[in-house]
């Protein structure tokens, strides 16, 4: 077997290795919440990156392992992305992964054993350590997934923070070997409207609430109104009348000689005479509503004892409605 083939079979068994333990359940908890359709994708990602492993195409295999592990974060896949990045000369990207590496799996033996040998060539890089809550951050122009990264040394590196209520940018720079920390603070939310006038609107507001209080009088039911009201229920009252009398007085002939009409003519008058009934007691409540409502004292400027007083009677032929005193 040859140099080459040997590489592959390595290749091979590491790819079978560390596939068998993408999806096991030693995977962390934000894993375990990944839908089942990302979980299927992330599969397919991590194939396709072994498939560009195998092929020695360094730098797709890293893409497609980081693909992966954004979908289902695991520790094989962010290995074989360091292990990628560092067969394909990106040293740089690798010990970035690596610090991710060994922050989100300390207790995997194979991630620290990557993350070590990726981090033994970042001596000529700057590291950059970022503290902020809820924020995005990009690094001259690009998305960084975590807040611990390196970038080129002797160079100025605009670290921008993006939160819901605005953005945050420092520049930062420094010599290979050194480590620079920064810290995002949400900026506050667009401020809101001045208060100037509402406090206005208030301070006018003021003399409306005072004189509500100078309205005195008139705030009863108009005489105009009742009386009206005490006419139309007089008037139904006598229309109650008579339809009763002439329904009683069909009775008599329908005796005399019973017949389809005519007792189909009694019906419509019991049912007539029904209706003014119940229209005559809703008049006569309503009226007596408006009687007890009523500013019998005219609404004048020197307030009176109210002298008027109503009253309701009730009979055989009807229901009488009046006043008692003066008015």
């Amino acid at each position: 077997m040859g140099q080459r083939d040997l590489r592959v079979g390595v290749c091979l068994l590491l790819a079978v290795g560390t596939a068998a333990s993408v999806w096991s359940p030693a995977i962390t908890v934000a894993a375990q919440e990944i839908s089942a359709r990302d979980r299927q994708s992330a599969a397919e990602a991590y194939d396709r990156g072994t498939s560009a492993y195998l092929s020695e195409d360094f730098a797709r295999a890293a893409q497609w392992f980081e693909t992966a592990h954004r979908l289902a974060p695991a520790a094989a896949a962010l290995v074989q992305a360091v292990r990628s990045h560092e067969r394909a000369g990106n040293a740089l990207r690798a010990a970035s992964l690596a610090l991710q590496l060994e922050a989100l799996y300390p207790d995997d033996r194979a991630a620290r054993r990557a993350a070590r040998s990726a981090l033994e060539g970042a001596e000529g890089y700057l590291r950059v350590e970022v503290e902020c809550d809820g924020c995005t951050l990009e690094v001259d122009g690009a998305i960084v997934s975590y807040p611990r990264f390196f970038v080129e040394a002797g160079a100025e590196h605009a670290v921008v923070a993006s939160f819901e209520s605005g953005n945050r940018r420092e520049v930062v720079s420094g010599e290979a070997g050194e480590t620079r920390s920064l810290r995002f603070d949400a900026p506050p939310p667009p401020d809101a409207p001045t208060t100037d006038e509402p406090a206005a609107t208030a301070v006018d507001a003021e003399p409306a609430q005072t004189a509500t209080p100078q309205a005195s009088g008139g705030g009863g039911v108009p005489v105009a109104v009742t009386v009206t009201a005490m006419i139309l229920t007089a008037g139904l009252g006598g229309v109650l009348i008579w339809s009763g009398v002439d329904a009683l007085d069909g009775v008599p002939a329908y005796e005399a000689n019973p017949t389809v009409e005519g007792l189909a003519d009694g019906r419509a008058r019991e049912e007539r005479t029904n209706w003014l009934i119940a229209g005559t007691a809703v008049a006569g409540a309503a009226t007596v509503v408006l009687m007890l409502l009523t500013d019998w004292g005219g609404g004048g400027g020197e307030a009176t004892e109210a002298e008027v007083e109503p009253t309701v009677a009730f009979s055989p032929e009807g229901v009488m409605l009046g006043l008692r005193g003066r008015l």
